[in-house]
């Protein structure tokens, strides 16, 4: 890999009240960095201490010094990234597609002929999906069971499509003992497993997945589906959203259904239970301290009364996730602006519209990310904003993310910048 040294363009310190300094460092030579609207599928950081930002075209690199660019023309495959993994022995799995064609819905699409590209720390060894017994397009979910068995869903579609023609394939792919087994149309009990939206494996050691149409699970080598008799009634839409709460309950939530899964039993929610039809898209669920469950949907929050029913609170135009602070202070991130819920009070920041999600610092301080305006943070009673006019190059924001030691990073279409604390 090529390690390039970027120019760094801003190189501020500010001051606070509190007499702690922070100091912002902006990264925006884009021959080096992967920017102009990528979508970032994640951001960590790897046991050598650097800085791993995996877009949908390439990796982003920080070394602490220097940024290394990683894409088609270096050490990937081929030019899409599907998804990522890094496993319990420290290796990253990479799953990268190139173009081709197929027909999506009786219209001439892309096909994405893929494979994997794994890095153990030292070097990148690619590996082709042909190799694993399959000729397949792209790699759209990775899992490591408490095993160590590595499983892979591939699809026949281009990663993020959400529905395939009528010719879409999948399989799943499992890696143990260092050998590849593949379960295809035949061995899965799914008629459409071209759609696994996730994976989870519970106390027992069953391996649960979601696709477009049911959930099934792995265990002692056979696969089976979770029916409606078992208390699981999902037929229409693929869940979207999946949580783990701290009683270590699986929720699941896709239109008009929510399902509970507490490690024995599934129960399913609907209409009756208070959930709306299905005219509304689930975000995801959060937890309050006292263990009240809220699941955020583009109509809404609703509210979990550990019994039977869920209240909704009407919320237009929602964006992302609910985010909820130390002090149970409810973060709600919507298309007219950032609205915060303190108890029964609320407030609507309509200076900060179209926010789609939010993280909190290690010093106190929560971050608003918009599409378009910048980044609002909350701190010591404080609004500040970052935008084009102050320390970032541009008020598109892409990603957020704070590392162990506190700094905060921001991703824009027009460069990434640290902001670091004494």
């Amino acid at each position: 890999m090529r390690a390039i040294t970027l120019r760094v363009i801003i190189l501020l310190v500010c001051s606070f009240n509190a007499g702690s300094q922070e100091k912002w460092t902006c990264y925006t030579d884009d021959a080096v960095l992967l920017m102009d609207d990528y979508t970032t599928l994640g951001v960590f950081e790897y046991v050598d201490g650097s800085l791993w930002m995996v877009t949908d075209r390439g990796i982003n690199i920080f070394d602490g010094s220097s940024w290394t660019k990683i894409d088609k023309k270096t050490e990937l495959l081929r030019n899409k990234i599907g998804s990522y993994l890094v496993d319990s022995q420290n290796r990253i799995w990479i799953g990268t597609g190139a173009p081709g064609m197929f027909f999506d819905n009786m219209a001439l699409g892309q096909l994405y002929h893929g494979g994997v590209v794994i890095y153990d720390g030292k070097e990148w060894k690619p590996m082709n999906t042909k190799e694993m017994g399959i000729k397949a397009p792209v790699i759209t979910r990775m899992f490591e069971t408490s095993t160590g068995d590595i499983w892979l869903a591939v699809s026949s579609v281009r990663p993020g499509a959400e529905r395939g023609g009528p010719f879409a394939k999948g399989a799943l792919l499992r890696f143990s003992n260092n050998e590849w087994t593949v379960y295809k149309e035949g061995k899965i009990p799914c008629w459409d497993c071209e759609f696994v939206k996730g994976f989870y494996e519970d106390d027992h050691g069953r391996l649960f997945f979601t696709a477009a149409h049911g959930l099934f699970y792995f265990e002692d080598g056979d696969f089976h589906e979770v029916k409606k008799d078992d208390g699981y009634n999902f037929r229409t839409f693929a869940p979207t959203a999946m949580f783990l709460d701290s009683k270590k309950n699986l929720w699941l939530a896709a239109p008009a259904r929510v399902a509970k899964y507490d490690g024995q039993q599934w129960r399913t929610f609907n209409r009756k239970n208070g959930l709306p039809s299905a005219d509304w898209w689930p975000l995801g669920f959060s937890e309050t301290a006292d263990n009240t469950i809220i699941l955020s949907t583009g109509n809404g929050l609703f509210y979990y009364d550990n019994a039977d029913q869920w209240e909704h609170e009407k919320i237009k135009m929602l964006h992302g996730n609910s985010h909820i602070d130390p002090q149970g202070r409810i973060w709600v991130a919507t298309n007219k602006g950032l609205l915060i819920k303190d108890g029964e009070g609320k407030k609507l920041h309509k200076d900060m519209p179209k926010v789609w999600a939010t993280i909190r610092d290690k010093d106190g301080g929560v971050w608003a990310l918009s599409k378009n305006k910048g980044v609002k943070r909350y701190k010591n009673g404080q609004w500040e904003l970052f935008n084009t006019d102050n320390q970032l190059p541009s008020d598109k924001i892409l990603s957020g993310y704070v590392t162990k030691d506190g700094t905060v990073w921001i991703g824009t279409t027009k460069g990434i910048c640290s902001c670091e604390y004494d």
